[in-house]
């Protein structure tokens, strides 16, 4: 009976318990409060530190990498207030004030950020050491358009896309990008139209006839086809070709002197590379010129376009070889100050290939209709003037399925990346 009574009695049990069960209570507590302050701040850190690589990101093109830091910095202090208690001098990169200071860096425009803080363990020596250590990393990169199709390439011109009476220039589904660095780089006079799925300016912009609006301060976007060689070419295969009031089928070769189609002249190109040298493609007087699988590649002096009067153009790009999609090219330099390649006055312009004319300007006005195809990058040119009553359509269309890479991509604002 007594021992039944001393077995049975279970009074004090649940103080022994809970005595016993208090260390493992207060380990449990303490690494559950630990976590979520680490996490807290983790957490506020991360974005203060986005804010900052964003901000940094986003400045125009013509930021330097100091400015892009010291924006980045402001925008990380504007952004984060803490949360806890900071242990003085204890941080990496820690201030006066004991609030992180991040370390950006700059590359290609991008700003990278990393950012450490020392917090205070209240546990320390009871549940792990009396201090953690809290990083974080983030990373912007400029957003990207659609590829490019229309680029005007100098950064020095006052407008590398200008624009003016009734003139439409319309690039469908794919983005136009303007180099210049200039207030007006580029530039609007009357009443034309520009219309494409994106639109860009290194510098800024003047008229209203945009669609959509052009957004300032993108990035410039380098010569596409630098590293492409110009074509190989002999001393002199024909010399100052002229075609008047006949239908003539010409062979690749170097044409000495151009090539002049006039007064209802038609050149039928046979497939190949015709380079033009010292001497104009000049087609007037309701002159033709058509051609499949052809370059037409121009160097010397005066070497260029000129089409006038009511004539027409009809010419599609190789498909293979290292020349694949190329419809018109210049080597880079030759020509002369201040030549145009011009299709003025009512003419008719269809081309499958690229337009690569990289110290030259182009010229379309007089009413001219003009269609331009290409996969990649349909027309770059040092300067692109469109005038008048023109009408020039411009798409990324592969018609042909040629095996080349969409590139270009016109680079504005920030995103995270990282």
């Amino acid at each position: 009976m007594i021992c039944n009574r001393l077995f049975g009695n279970d009074k004090g049990s649940t103080s022994v318990v809970l005595a016993l069960s208090l260390p493992a209570l207060l380990i449990i507590g303490g690494a559950a409060t630990m976590y979520a302050y680490e996490v807290s701040t983790k957490t506020a850190l991360q974005a203060a530190l986005d804010a900052g690589a964003l901000a940094g990101t986003a400045l125009t093109a013509e930021a330097t990498d100091k400015q892009r830091i010291d924006a980045a910095i402001a925008a990380f202090k504007g952004n984060f207030k803490g949360n806890g208690e900071f242990s003085k001098g204890k941080s990496d990169y820690a201030v006066a004030d004991g609030t992180p200071l991040p370390k950006f860096t700059v590359s290609n425009w991008e700003v990278s950020g990393e950012a450490v803080a020392t917090i205070k363990n209240p546990f320390g020596g009871i549940i792990g050491s009396p201090e953690l250590k809290v990083k974080v990393n983030a990373t912007g990169a400029k957003m990207e358009s659609e590829p490019i199709c229309v680029l005007g390439l100098d950064p020095d011109q006052q407008a590398t896309i200008d624009m003016s009476g009734q003139p439409i220039l319309s690039a469908k589904n794919c983005a136009v990008q303007a180099n210049s660095r200039n207030g007006a780089g580029m530039s609007q006079k009357g009443k034309p139209q520009l219309k494409a799925k994106t639109i860009g300016t290194t510098g800024g912009f003047t008229g209203e006839g945009y669609d959509p609006k052009p957004i300032k301060g993108t990035i410039p976007v380098p010569d596409p086809y630098a590293s492409l060689k110009f074509p190989d070419y002999s001393k002199c295969d024909f010399k100052d070709v002229v075609i008047s009031s006949e239908t003539r089928a010409l062979k690749p070769g170097t044409y000495c002197g151009g090539i002049r189609i006039k007064a209802g002249g038609v050149a039928n190109l046979k497939p190949g590379i015709y380079v033009i040298k010292d001497g104009p493609l000049w087609i007037n007087g309701d002159g033709a010129i058509h051609g499949e699988q052809v370059l037409i590649a121009f160097t010397g002096p005066d070497a260029t376009l000129y089409m006038q009067g009511g004539s027409t153009l009809d010419l599609r790009s190789p498909t293979k070889g290292i020349y694949a999609n190329m419809q018109f090219m210049q080597e880079p330099g030759t020509g002369g100050d201040d030549l145009y390649f011009s299709v003025i006055g009512n003419n008719s312009f269809s081309v499958d290939g690229a337009i690569y004319l990289p110290t030259l300007d182009v010229w379309f006005g007089g009413g001219t209709i003009a269609n331009i195809s290409s996969p990649t990058y349909a027309l770059v040119a040092d300067k692109i003037w469109v005038q008048d009553q023109s009408e020039i359509n411009v798409t990324l269309e592969n018609k042909r399925n040629i095996d080349v890479a969409l590139l270009g991509r016109v680079r504005y604002g920030a995103r995270l990346i990282k």
